[in-house]
């Protein structure tokens, strides 16, 4: 499925909640209660009413439909386009799931710490072997999330950080990893780095064994030469 800004009048808030990865502390009637997406309150103080599908905000006393939810969470990208934001969102979560739905994952192949994967080991299983150049512990490869691939993305091997010299954006495996699919959903997020990772381990065991070649033997002549 595929939004146009034709459909954000009929888009559920809590649609677009769960696509940012919030989901529902209590549930009473037509109301849901959650944490507020562009806040970090100890408490959740931001209601969604179903029916009306509005939202209240305690903290602030503010209320709103989608567009003015969009406006507190939307990045200063899009900030003049706060529709064209709501269907990237939305959008970039259905390409996700259909992603993500394409790779099965065995469940005796989840057995990673997944915020101690090595970005460069991450960069390996999305097809990029090798950097394109190195400077000290900062590596440098083509941006995988870039459809023109340029060499934007720079990896610190030290704290197994990433930035991207052009865009600004930076961070763990997670955020690399929302670049990459669009989705926000922590739960889906890390079904796509399992996959990944299971798919380049996979391929790594079904290797074949590259054997060291054996000393060649010494030749006749050269035991001769070596004579006294």
């Amino acid at each position: 499925m595929r939004y146009t800004e034709k459909d954000i009048p009929k888009m559920p808030i809590t649609a677009f909640l769960d696509v940012l990865g919030e989901k529902p502390v209590k549930t009473f009637e037509d109301m849901k209660l959650y944490y507020a997406p562009h806040r970090d309150d100890p408490e959740p103080m931001f209601v969604v009413n179903e029916t009306a599908n509005r939202w209240y905000d305690h903290v602030t006393d503010e209320s709103g439909n989608l567009k003015d939810l969009a406006k507190l969470t939307a990045s200063k990208f899009y900030s003049n386009d706060i529709p064209g934001y709501i269907v990237k969102v939305m959008n970039d979560n259905e390409i996700a799931k259909e992603m993500l739905s394409k790779r099965a994952i065995e469940p005796q192949v989840i057995h990673f710490d997944i915020a101690k994967i090595p970005l460069t080991d991450f960069m390996k299983a999305l097809g990029h072997e090798h950097p394109v150049a190195a400077d000290g512990n900062l590596l440098i490869y083509k941006a995988p999330y870039d459809t023109e691939k340029k060499p934007t993305l720079v990896i610190n091997t030290e704290t197994n950080l990433w930035r991207d010299t052009k865009s600004g954006a930076h961070g763990g495996i997670y955020v690399l990893a929302y670049e990459l699919t669009g989705c926000a959903n922590v739960t889906e997020l890390n079904r796509y780095i399992i996959g990944e990772m299971s798919a380049y381990k996979r391929r790594e065991q079904q290797k074949p064994e590259v054997k060291p070649e054996p000393p060649k033997a010494e030749t006749n002549q050269l035991k001769r030469k070596m004579r006294h």
